[in-house]
């Protein structure tokens, strides 16, 4: 079954949570995760970015952020998802405060090369950078949002904040309302719209992603935003093995079984660069690593 808006929504706090996540980020409650189709392959994320009814949305937000009709061409050619959304981030200034960034009350958002970017609108100075494919969670309330992202991409821009390398789950950024007697006072749906669309978007980057590098890598990625990296990447290659063909019996054909003596399976020799990426990074204890590369090894 191709996702939907309601996947996307956690069924306690309505907060936008990622279909790989299995809690939401903002409050807690579990959350149907869509790993083991995703191992398989698309789940219409991308699908669901471009479908009619988004793309309807995306022509009345950017209609009313850019108040000009004429924005929108003939063949509809500017109200895409990612145009719309654009318009919605840079319709405010902000006050922003966050794990890995400098509180301010003058911060603008901006979408550039997949990712959300915030500035100090007076300076340009940049405050914080966040591929769309790690956003796994945004949470509206009054006058806010609240994003969820990864700490540490493994490929994404930069390195990692400083002060935050033994995160044991995501970062958080607060994107608010200005504070002060002039502040323009946005809408609560404003940040609603933010918070959900912007979630669209994440998941499709997130798809995208996982369909370039596979799924395994991609959870490596997320590290503890998404559980635990290592069992959540091993956990996957029994299903990806489970695709391979086999006989009238149910076993693996002799053809498709690796001969005596020849080199290690690929998902087996994927986790086993992936745990080592792992430990490179200090992301795994000396005795963990020990013991799950014993683990992997125990299905050659």
């Amino acid at each position: 079954m191709w996702l939907t808006l309601d996947d996307l929504g956690c069924p306690a706090c309505g907060a936008f949570v990622h279909p790989l996540l299995d809690a939401c980020p903002s409050c807690r409650a579990a959350h149907a995760s869509r790993r083991d189709e995703a191992a398989a392959g698309a789940i219409g994320a991308v699908r669901l970015s471009e479908a009619p009814e988004t793309l309807r949305v995306a022509r009345n937000l950017t209609i009313r952020y850019t108040m000009k009709v004429n924005a929108i061409g003939k063949d509809g050619s500017e109200a895409t998802l990612e145009a719309a959304v654009a318009h919605l981030a840079d319709a405010l200034t902000y006050r922003m405060t966050g794990d890995a960034v400098q509180p301010t009350d003058d911060a603008v958002l901006a979408l550039r090369d997949g990712g959300l970017v915030a500035q100090r609108r007076s300076s340009g100075a940049l405050l914080a950078e966040i591929p769309l494919r790690v956003i796994v969670g945004a949470a509206a309330r009054h006058g806010e949002v609240t994003l969820a992202y990864a700490a540490a991409p493994a490929t994404g821009a930069g390195e990692a904040p400083a002060g935050v390398a033994g995160t044991s789950g995501p970062l958080f950024l607060t994107v608010a309302n200005r504070r002060g007697l002039l502040a323009s006072r946005a809408r609560d749906d404003h940040f609603e719209a933010l918070a959900r669309w912007l979630g669209v978007l994440a998941t499709a980057a997130a798809e995208r992603r996982w369909m370039e590098v596979g799924l395994p890598t991609y959870l490596v990625e997320l590290g503890p935003s998404a559980g635990d990296p290592v069992e959540s990447a091993a956990a996957l290659t029994p299903r990806l093995d489970a695709t391979a063909p086999t006989s009238a019996t149910g076993q693996i054909p002799a053809s498709s079984a690796p001969p005596a003596g020849e080199p290690a399976p690929a998902s087996v020799q994927a986790s086993l660069v992936e745990l080592e990426s792992l430990r490179t990074a200090g992301l795994v204890a000396d005795d963990e690593y020990a013991a799950k590369r014993q683990e992997i090894l125990a299905r050659l």
